[in-house]
């Protein structure tokens, strides 16, 4: 059979990237620009990951033979220049060769990148201006975009329009962890995990920790993650017994904690210029059976709502956070009811699937 030449292009690499690609086995080469800060430099070397620019990813694609250019977000303006250096180069190479190439994207973008362009300093806004003018001809590349979440269909659709591409919803669910499928209902065990930041929502947990604990006899909160904030956790977990505090821990113990976890709370805020598009503590913490309660900037708020899962509302309101964790902490489902609701495939994989090869995802 023959090995798809597969190569993915990443403008901010994170270790989740190349954890899903260990797990596939596909032989897939990753060129990204940034780094983010779980980045794995081990597991990047393990996969062949690779730092490349504009002209870098333009050179690339131009000296490799490739099946599937896979491109960074399409409606992530800062990235555009590069996706379309990187889809010309390939393009070029493969009139050369007279094969084909099929350019593809995973799209889960749910703010208009229009929007927060008048806070920006005069030289980015300038940039950023160019910039865009090259999202079009991205999006007018395509053939394939696999859509993560329905906000981001429903956003692509209303900026540029139907386009060329075969397109299709795949919501980006995890599968269910069946070694977390327990029958009865977990211990009192609140979990934020990610960058202790205001955007993530953490200060606002911190405040209505105080009314949950009260609500909630014989409740605990864990925080792990690293950021500004870690300070702010350190303190809190010093002065409150309830407080359990894990500053970046390994990627395994992240899991066992997750585990054992009742509710993660991701109450996400928004910003001029960033949107949650999904919320990869939502994901893990879904295929660990975890009830969630999270706000309506993820890309997954619609699902999560339909699937009885707490939406905060409005989103920066502490003491509708407070009711929430509340709630959730007294909901009597076990874990294997919360992975009951999740699909029979990751829904990323899912989508890699489909965008390489329509017809044997079928």
């Amino acid at each position: 059979m023959h090995s798809v030449a597969h190569v993915q292009l990443y403008d901010v690499a994170r270790t989740a990237h190349f954890e899903r690609i260990v797990r596939s086995g596909a032989p897939i080469t990753v060129l990204y620009s940034q780094r983010r800060y779980d980045f794995d430099a081990a597991l990047a070397a393990r996969v062949g990951a690779r730092r490349a620019g504009v002209v870098g990813a333009f050179w690339y694609t131009l000296r490799h033979d490739i099946d599937v250019l896979e491109i960074a977000e399409p409606l992530l303006v800062r990235a555009a220049p590069r996706s379309f250096a990187a889809i010309l180069g390939a393009r070029l190479r493969a009139a050369r060769r007279r094969t084909d190439v099929a350019v593809v994207a995973y799209a889960i973008e749910n703010k208009d990148p229009r929007e927060g362009i008048s806070t920006l300093p005069w030289r980015a806004r300038l940039r950023l201006r160019l910039q865009q003018l090259f999202v079009r001809r991205v999006w007018n590349s395509l053939d394939r975009v696999a859509f993560g979440t329905s906000q981001s269909q429903k956003l692509y659709a209303r900026i540029l329009g139907g386009g060329r591409a075969t397109q299709r919803l795949i919501p980006a669910l995890p599968v269910a962890d069946t070694a977390a499928a327990g029958t009865t209902t977990r211990e009192p065990i609140v979990t934020f995990l990610g960058e202790f930041s205001e955007r993530k929502g953490f200060p606002l947990l911190l405040e209505a920790w105080p009314s949950v604990k009260a609500a909630h006899p014989g409740a605990r909160l864990i925080l792990i993650g690293k950021g500004d904030g870690a300070t702010s956790a350190r303190e809190l977990g010093d002065r409150d017994a309830t407080v359990q505090v894990e500053i970046d821990p390994p990627r395994t113990r992240i899991f066992d904690l997750l585990g054992e976890t009742k509710v993660l709370a991701l109450p996400s805020q928004p910003r001029p210029r960033w949107r949650e598009q999904v919320g990869l503590p939502i994901v893990e913490g879904l295929g660990k059976g975890c009830l969630v309660v999270t706000t309506a900037e993820t890309g997954l708020a619609e699902w999560l709502e339909d699937h009885g899962h707490a939406i905060v509302a409005p989103s920066g309101d502490v003491d509708a956070l407070s009711r929430a964790l509340t709630a959730s902490l007294r909901d009597d489902r076990s874990p294997a009811d919360v992975l009951r609701d999740l699909p029979e495939s990751d829904g990323r994989a899912e989508a890699e699937r489909w965008i390489v090869d329509p017809a044997v995802a079928e």
